[in-house]
């Protein structure tokens, strides 16, 4: 199998869109040069893949190892935390992206309901997304097919009934996670290393105080060049300049403040 073909099925895999566009040549020029050493350019060689492809979580992984290499503790985290809404299982990132964290004493705010929160994220908005399509499509296929033969066996009535239940708990808990997940393409990352919170959106106005890397707040309305944040687990809102936050969800309108 072909090298292209190789990262469009990989990138399939994780969730990429598009997929089969992902160019090879210029993902192993950028993985050639991270292994030299020259990791800005192996970073810019990611960026433009993503830029011209869109997201695909092996791009994004190596994309977060170059920034973490270069010391650029926010844009890594960024990096990381887009890979992991395509893979929320995969260790190597998860091991990674706790190490950006632990470095830049930027984790998390604990969840309340652990458990819950980890069942919720245990798999992609991709794979809800198929789990919703694909129960909508069986249903649609049992109904079509009930109507054509309309099921003159006991038994097989009694299956297509006990799938069509599966099948519409299954679109049901899908489309309820999606809901409950919503606030995601709100949550945005800070990017450098003190990046100042401002009482009004101009850059003059009074600071607030700095918030540092990797720190996760969630956006809200634009105005001009700035962003208005909220800092969860504290009582601190102001407002950050767009090229000092960038929202984790790339398909965000909020991401107009790209990767510097």
């Amino acid at each position: 199998m072909s090298s292209p073909l190789l990262l469009g099925l990989f990138c399939l895999l994780l969730g990429a869109s598009p997929v089969f566009a992902v160019g090879a040549e210029d993902f192993d020029a950028a993985n050639q040069q991270f292994t030299a050493g020259d990791f800005a350019a192996a970073a810019a060689g990611y960026e433009q893949i993503l830029a011209a492809r869109g997201p695909c979580a092996a791009v994004l992984y190596n994309l977060g190892n170059s920034y973490q290499r270069l010391g650029r503790i926010g844009p890594a985290i960024l990096a990381y935390e887009r890979a992991r809404l395509l893979t929320p299982r995969d260790p190597d990132l998860l091991a990674n992206l706790a190490l950006a964290r632990k470095a830049a004493a930027a984790f998390e705010e604990p969840a309340r309901h652990p458990r819950l929160e980890a069942a919720l994220t245990y798999l992609s908005r991709n794979e809800l997304s198929w789990l919703v399509a694909g129960s909508a499509l069986v249903l649609g296929g049992l109904a079509l097919v009930g109507g054509v033969l309309r099921w003159p066996r006991p038994m097989l009535r009694q299956a297509a009934v006990v799938l069509a239940c599966l099948t519409s708990l299954a679109m049901l808990a899908g489309g309820t996670v999606l809901y409950l997940r919503r606030g995601e393409a709100s949550r945005g990352i800070v990017l450098p290393e003190a990046a100042t919170l401002r009482l009004s959106p101009f850059e003059k106005a009074e600071s607030l105080g700095t918030q540092g890397p990797g720190k996760i707040v969630h956006l809200g309305e634009k105005s001009g060049d700035f962003h208005y944040i909220e800092v969860p687990g504290v009582n601190l809102r102001g407002w950050l300049a767009d090229k000092d936050v960038a929202a984790i969800t790339p398909e965000s309108p909020a991401n107009e403040g790209k990767t510097p």
